[in-house]
């Protein structure tokens, strides 16, 4: 079992002894030709590694029947959203193809593992979080791609644009525990959160950062909202629309990368701007602050990734179908 999960990705940054620690709550389960691994709808309890045989994963159409998504083999990794997100549930269906053996991790275990800040579950929970990111950066390049092969301005709204407004007056660390993404940090974690950061009052329309550029200052919306687009000239393709609670510039950050949005507060925005550094120091530690921000910014991914692949579908329909922009 420790040879099955040391060859998939998600655990290819374990050591020996890190796997053999988490290798005690997972389990090898056995699939016949047809069986199904997981349906689309059912709670999603837990990931698969493939130790051997192929799996055909298919999502079901609005119109009935199903629609092929991937197939996955030996060192795939399948269902990894399960050890992400508590109570969610499928969105697909997965089946084998002829005889499948797969190591089967619970989410409840997996979860004990984290509360126990086991570095073995830390290091996996990163690694998710990377491999969420890395799919978010790939569609929203294709979303980039169609703006950009496009012709006429259909899909596209004019940039905001503000003038410079005094600083509200705003207790801004009063209001940090009501954010979703910090309910479930105790008060020293937010205090500690807030002590690598810098408070910033911006007016509507105000860049904050552009596509292409090295980000310094991960950012966290407390008020207002930040709009992600896609410039062309003056006009902007809007991708996501981030509210309180929201982090922007994160995963480039944690990348290492570059951005791959432009970044307009669309109304007069309070924000927490983070030193980068301290940021991925605590990210990379092995304390419960590190634990609670991993989850934190692994739940802000997968909710980009889902706005980012829902406006994809939509962008390539309007393209296709040359209907009015949905800005």
């Amino acid at each position: 079992m420790a040879e099955a999960m040391a060859s998939a990705p998600l655990y290819r940054d374990l050591t020996t002894d890190e796997i053999d620690d988490l290798v005690v709550g997972l389990e090898y389960r056995h699939f016949a030709h047809g069986e199904a691994l997981m349906i689309q709808g059912e709670a999603s309890d837990g990931a698969y590694v493939i130790v051997s045989g192929a799996v055909a994963v298919a999502a079901r159409l609005p119109g009935g029947g199903e629609t092929a998504i991937a197939e996955l083999g030996p060192g795939d990794l399948l269902g990894e959203m399960a050890l992400l997100m508590r109570g969610g549930k499928r969105t697909a269906t997965a089946r084998a193809r002829g005889a499948v053996e797969a190591v089967f991790t619970d989410r409840r275990y997996f979860e004990a593992a984290l509360n126990l800040l086991r570095p073995a579950s830390l290091k996996v929970l990163r690694l998710l979080g990377l491999t969420i990111a890395e799919r978010l950066r790939a569609i929203r390049a294709r979303s980039r791609a169609l703006v950009e092969t496009t012709a006429g301005d259909s899909l596209l709204r004019l940039a905001p644009s503000g003038e410079p407004h005094p600083p509200a007056t705003f207790d801004v660390r009063a209001f940090l525990p009501i954010l979703p993404c910090l309910r479930d940090f105790a008060h020293d974690e937010i205090d500690a959160m807030a002590s690598i950061a810098r408070v910033e009052d911006v007016p509507r329309g105000r860049v904050l950062s552009e596509a292409g550029e090295t980000i310094n200052a991960p950012r966290l919306v407390v008020r207002g909202a930040l709009l992600l687009g896609q410039r062309r000239g003056g006009h902007l393709c809007q991708l996501d629309i981030l509210g309180p609670g929201r982090f922007a510039g994160v995963a480039p950050v944690l990348e290492g990368a570059s951005a791959c949005a432009t970044v307009i507060p669309v109304e007069d925005s309070t924000l927490l701007a983070f030193d980068a550094d301290a940021l991925v120091a605590i990210w990379n530690g092995q304390e419960r602050l590190s634990l609670r921000l991993l989850e934190a910014i692994n739940a802000d991914l997968v909710l980009s990734l889902n706005t980012a692949s829902n406006h994809l579908t939509r962008l390539t329909a309007q393209v296709r179908l040359g209907e009015p922009s949905l800005a």
